[in-house]
């Protein structure tokens, strides 16, 4: 007996580039398709993870979103997505709660904050076990206005003035002469009555959408590192109370790298890094295995994207091993890999195994329609708005070199007139981030996504172009 004939590869559907529009068009995707890598998703759900590392474009959000869709029937697990996309972080650490500028400051007004979407979420469970004291300070904080959906507005405005907020909203509890209490003192009695309550019920608070920030300025990396404390410490209270509830962030990991404070390495044991470049670039790295599980919950005769569609041999350049070839032009970030699919299946109709032209082509059309500029929207923000100008000349600088290799000198010798040595230190740098380039020396080659020598960015030797900037621009490999 004959085995059944595979769909056509451009029928398979591999997911979309961004998690929020693909459990929007496609949620199936997100739920039954879901490759949970490094089991980020089984960790929240456990309480053993709260914080999400990995670059933009790894999955931290399709994490996310698969817990939300997962749990939105369950009458017993609670979902709050807070996006904090647009969201003035800056401004938190303005805001006056009793305590002086700084550090403190800025974790005290995230706890203050962080709190009342604990409350909210508490309230919600009508399986709650809480005494009256609780309920009428959830009833006084809805009808006072702090558990509004206007968190971008209020925040604005904590952050302009000092606030006070009416004690009559809370309890007798508080000072007899006293009209009014700071955030500090708020946040200390919604502390003491969420320590009152239980529910067998999990609750998520997922705070994500970070990672369009650029943080330049000090006020928002002093707000993100004062953001990171308060996580630990109100994760830490929950869990001590025994209440299944977790506060959860997705973030960047160049960026939680860099934040400034003494105690962040103690927040690692809380993490989940999505580093794709476990198991190498190649037929047995885990981004087959996500690809093959999406494609698999429309049509199960799909086992194995690699075996049954990338099996052919090919020769290009040096190449022999198609999902090698492929990975190669890609960060080993899942949405580099499902753009490449989506490219890929353009050019290819059959359900046979994908020829090493139609690849050749698909690629060639991939890097330079949707790599290129992926990774140039990566350095939106770097520059003044009115630089736009001076980014282009960075890209033509970059695009006309001799070669895939260059230096920094070379840069600051095409670009005199144009961009300061520190800016185009500046946009190299977001550049390494992001993946777009590389730092060679001593034989060596280092890219964020499989760093060899553990070297970091420096302008002291040379950088590399990525594989797939280099074929988009037919730049020459070598001089």
């Amino acid at each position: 007996m004959n085995a059944p004939s595979l769909p056509p590869f451009h029928e398979l559907h591999f997911g979309q580039l961004d998690a929020s529009q693909e459990a929007v068009e496609t949620p199936e995707l997100l739920v039954e398709g879901f490759y949970d890598y490094r089991e980020a998703a089984y960790g929240i759900e456990a309480q053993q993870v709260w914080l999400l590392l990995g670059p933009k474009g790894s999955g931290k959000s399709a994490v996310l979103e698969h817990l939300r869709l997962r749990w939105q029937d369950r009458y017993d697990r609670f979902f709050t997505s807070w996006p904090l996309s647009g969201f003035p972080v800056n401004d938190v650490a303005n805001i006056d709660t009793g305590q002086t500028a700084g550090a403190s400051r800025a974790q005290s007004a995230w706890e203050f904050l962080l709190l009342l979407r604990i409350v909210e979420s508490l309230a919600a469970d009508e399986s709650l076990r809480a005494p009256k004291e609780f309920q009428d300070m959830h009833k006084g904080l809805v009808q006072s206005g702090l558990l509004s959906d206007d968190w971008l507005g209020k925040v604005s405005r904590w952050a302009k003035a000092k606030i006070k907020f009416d004690i009559k909203v809370f309890s007798a509890e508080f000072e007899d002469d006293a009209a009014s209490v700071t955030p500090l003192e708020v946040s200390a009695y919604i502390r003491r009555q969420i320590a009152t309550t239980q529910t067998d019920h999990h609750h998520v608070i997922a705070l994500d959408g970070l990672d369009t920030f650029f943080f330049e300025a000090n006020d928002e990396w002093t707000s993100l590192a004062g953001l990171m404390q308060a996580l630990h410490v109100l994760n830490r209270e929950l869990r001590g109370c025994g209440l299944p509830v977790c506060l959860v962030v997705a973030m960047r990991s160049d960026i939680f790298d860099v934040l400034p404070g003494p105690e962040m390495n103690k927040l690692k044991p809380h993490s989940v890094y999505l580093d794709w470049h476990a198991h190498g670039i190649g037929r047995e790295n885990r981004l087959w295995h996500l690809l093959t599980k999406k494609a698999a919950v429309r049509r199960p005769e799909v086992k194995n994207i690699v075996t049954q569609y990338l099996s052919a041999p090919i020769q290009i350049g040096p190449h022999t091993d198609l999902p090698t070839y492929l990975l190669e032009n890609t960060r080993l970030l899942p949405r580099d890999v499902v753009a490449l699919m989506a490219y890929l299946q353009r050019g290819y109709k059959g359900n046979k195994a994908v020829p090493g032209e139609n690849a050749k082509r698909s690629v060639e059309a991939y890097t330079q329609e949707y790599f290129v500029g992926e990774i140039f929207d990566n350095l939106a923000g770097i520059l003044p708005a009115a630089s736009a100008r001076q980014l282009a000349s960075f890209k033509d600088a970059l695009r006309v070199a001799p070669s895939r290799l260059f230096d920094f000198e070379y840069l600051v010798s095409e670009l005199k007139g144009d961009l300061e040595p520190p800016e185009i230190k500046q946009l190299l740098r977001q550049m390494f981030e992001t993946g777009g380039i590389g730092i060679h020396h001593n034989g060596y080659t280092d890219f964020v996504f499989r760093r060899i020598s553990g070297g970091g960015f420096t302008v002291r030797y040379q950088f590399m172009l990525h594989d797939a900037l280099t074929r988009a621009w037919n730049r020459k490999w070598r001089d």
